[in-house]
């Protein structure tokens, strides 16, 4: 079976070169321009009602089970992953009137009136999607690279970082076959023990430098063992009363779109958790790189 992944791999490989270190000179200019002292003295631009709940972290960590607990709860819609927010910060450049300055380092030059349109722009584009719900979900992972971002231009946001075992996460992006070359770190091992170290060290950063309380961590491994325990903490954190139809989150017919739709069709099972280990023998190098953050 593994032969198989690495040939599978190794083609899409190919089609799909990924840039390594582009990638981590990204998440370095990310933690330089959203620093400790940067935060501190930023005012977030005040929005209304309306309030988007992110839900961030590593593929294949969880995101699809949270987002699917959620929208079994009246008033809570799932819009699944969106790239919204990334279309909103394009437009950058212009309203710093630099062309030649992007995010993230345009953000410096932003005023508050300005942070606050941006902000409007993502929700205006979102709530199209379901103008009645109270709060949407946006479960992009690589949203995680905006945390910092988010709470400047959308500080009623909710936050919810999906945590998983290293090996897991990175192996199950390995042993998966993306839509349209989607995730192309993803296929080799030495790339996504690069990107994870990358994603892990810089929600590390955000926590140091955004105020206690901005995210609530959910590990997947504690999620499927008590799920009701894990749910409730969800719904406390974004302030929500309990609902029993969450916990029956698999008869929600919702459309789900991602690389998860057969797995929130299932009740709750713990066959994923440790799977990596089926492939140990093959996994040595991977093991090596994550060993720091597990």
């Amino acid at each position: 079976a593994f032969a198989a992944y690495a040939e599978g791999n190794r083609v899409q490989r190919e089609r799909h070169p990924h840039d390594e270190a582009g990638e981590t000179t990204f998440t370095q200019r990310l933690q330089s321009v959203f620093n400790a002292d940067f935060m501190a003295r930023r005012r977030p631009a005040e929005h209304g009602a309306r309030i988007p709940i992110f839900i961030v972290g590593m593929p294949r960590s969880g995101t699809s089970l949270i987002e699917q607990i959620l929208s079994s709860c009246p008033g809570v819609y799932g819009a699944g992953e969106l790239t919204d927010l990334d279309d909103v910060l394009q437009s950058l450049p212009g309203l710093c009137g630099e062309s030649e300055v992007h995010y993230p380092e345009a953000v410096g030059r932003l005023s508050t009136g300005a942070l606050r349109q941006l902000g409007e722009a993502y929700l205006e584009r979102v709530w199209r999607l379901a103008p009645d719900a109270e709060r949407i979900t946006d479960k992009l992972p690589a949203n995680f690279q905006h945390v910092a971002m988010i709470k400047l231009v959308l500080p009623q946001a909710k936050i919810i970082h999906a945590m998983r075992d290293p090996m897991d996460s990175c192996f199950s992006c390995y042993a998966r076959l993306f839509e349209g070359g989607n995730l192309d770190f993803s296929y080799d091992l030495g790339s996504v023990a690069t990107y994870y170290g990358c994603y892990i060290r810089l929600m590390r950063h955000w926590q140091r430098v955004l105020p206690a309380g901005s995210m609530l961590d959910v590990h997947y491994e504690e999620m499927v063992v008590d799920t009701e325990t894990q749910a409730r903490r969800l719904l406390d954190y974004l302030e929500l009363p309990w609902d029993d139809r969450c916990l029956d989150f698999h008869r929600n017919r919702r459309v789900v779109r991602t690389a998860s739709l057969a797995q929130v069709r299932k009740p709750v099972y713990r066959s994923s958790v440790a799977r990596w280990q089926n492939f140990e023998a093959h996994l040595g190098p991977l093991l090596d790189k994550l060993a720091p953050y597990r």
